[in-house]
């Protein structure tokens, strides 16, 4: 007998509102009340959403997560010595370097079932390069919006950057499994496509 499609515990726009909210909560929590913006969650639920969603959610949920939180710290008074132009340009950087990492996340989605811990460890080892491509994306956007401007070389931020990415690294390695584990319970399982059953009588 046919089995009918079937999910587990959420569907994929009730995965995709707790990551939200999973995203906005930490990324506020660690900049604004620990003071730590290396130590962040948006990139972890970025790659998660791509893994176990795919790419049209990685938007979704990248998009809606950094839109919020950013509306948020700017309003609490962040960034207010940079400027508009500066801001903006910011903004575009850090929002395309998630949006990279949430896409590298999908790719490897693709290609294996995350509901192992041997694939949720692959995508922790993957979170490595995604948050260094990211960490090199955006510190350029600093350096041409901010740094640059006021006399700072490009190879001076790289180098101060470097503490920076290390924490950086450890909260992808911490966040992307733990997140990874707690999610595969929940994520939408697989869909099943149910094959025809064969019929006797002539083809």
């Amino acid at each position: 007998m046919a089995r009918t499609p079937a999910f587990r515990k959420l569907t994929k726009l009730d995965f995709a509102f707790l990551l939200i909210l999973l995203g906005v909560g930490g990324r506020l929590l660690f900049r604004s009340v620990f003071h730590t913006a290396n130590i962040e969650t948006v990139l972890a639920v970025s790659m998660i959403a791509g893994a176990f969603l795919g790419w049209r959610y990685t938007m979704l949920v990248t998009v809606a997560t950094m839109a919020i939180s950013d509306a948020a710290i700017y309003a609490l008074g962040a960034g207010g010595e940079f400027g508009l132009a500066a801001i903006l340009g910011i903004t575009a950087f850090t929002w395309s370097g998630m949006l990279f990492a949430g896409f590298i996340g999908a790719a490897a989605g693709r290609r294996r079932v995350l509901f192992t811990t041997g694939s949720i460890a692959v995508l922790a080892t993957i979170s490595i390069p995604a948050t260094l491509l990211y960490d090199i994306w955006t510190a350029f956007g600093f350096w041409m919006f901010v740094a640059g401007p006021h006399g700072l070389s490009l190879a001076s931020v790289y180098s101060l950057q470097i503490p920076f990415t290390l924490i950086h690294l450890a909260s992808s390695i911490v966040f992307v499994p733990l997140f990874g584990t707690i999610f595969a319970w929940l994520a939408p399982a697989p869909e099943y496509i149910p094959t025809p059953e064969p019929t006797e009588g002539a083809p």
